[in-house]
């Protein structure tokens, strides 16, 4: 008698602008689900010297083209095939310790007894299959990365909200620092002017902030945000109603 060749884990992505809570709905949804694996596209990002540049000449970091791609996808499938292994030259940049406290940040953002019941909902959804969390800035403008995904989740911000978020990180908006990924002028040329670039396609005229194409989101399976900054709670609740339809439909 054959045994049945186990599924791999299902991908769910979650992209969307610098600073619109992905990693905040990661560590939520990483307690509810216990993924097989958890890839952010950062640990991919091309080394300086090897980073596009703006016309002002500084480095770009953050667009398609700073992220390796073929090998952010070959760890993926690596990552799926093996049951959530890296492989061998993967070296992540993620500063454990401040990673364990934005983690902690995030859980207490939204009640237990609200994760609780989220956790059953999404497990019962499951039906078993594991499940791995790719998250990134930029993730949709690549069509492998679109069809790797079986659930997309698309967050939406405003450049106000965003600008402000990211200038309240530690070392970032002052005036004398030397890294430059954390000037406001960074932000505007490169952080925000490549949402807009790479992102436009998916909303009318372009706008980011303003109503997605129609038809966009169930053509290409892209679940957004109805609407723009919303809070972490009601961004928690309107993933799970996501992931738990996407499951669902994919039963």
């Amino acid at each position: 008698m054959s045994v049945p060749t186990p599924r791999p884990p299902l991908v769910l992505a979650i992209s969307g602008c610098s600073s619109s809570g992905k990693s905040t709905l990661t560590y939520l949804l990483t307690s509810l689900l216990s993924p097989t694996f958890t890839i952010q596209q950062d640990d991919f990002n091309r080394g300086i010297p090897d980073l596009p540049l703006l016309p002002s000449g500084i480095p770009d970091a953050d667009s398609v083209a700073s992220t390796d791609i073929p090998r952010f996808i070959d760890a993926v499938h690596y990552a799926q095939q093996t049951g959530g292994a890296m492989p061998e030259d993967f070296v992540s940049w993620q500063d454990p310790a401040a990673t364990a406290e934005a983690r902690r940040t995030a859980l207490a953002r939204v009640s237990s007894s609200a994760r609780d019941a989220a956790r059953k909902r999404m497990q019962h959804a499951l039906r078993g299959r594991g499940v791995g969390i790719v998250e990134g800035f930029l993730l949709y403008q690549d069509e492998q990365i679109r069809r790797l995904a079986e659930i997309k989740l698309f967050l939406r911000t405003s450049k106000v909200a965003a600008k402000a978020r990211r200038m309240r990180r530690p070392g970032y908006g002052d005036p004398e620092t030397k890294d430059f990924w954390r000037t406001e002028a960074y932000f505007e040329e490169c952080v925000w002017g490549n949402y807009v670039k790479e992102s436009g396609w998916m909303f009318q005229d372009g706008d980011v902030e303003g109503p997605p194409i129609e038809g966009v989101e169930e053509a290409e399976g892209i679940r957004m945000q109805p609407g723009l900054d919303m809070g972490v709670e009601e961004t928690f609740e309107w993933a799970v109603e996501e992931v738990c339809a996407g499951l669902e439909h994919l039963s």
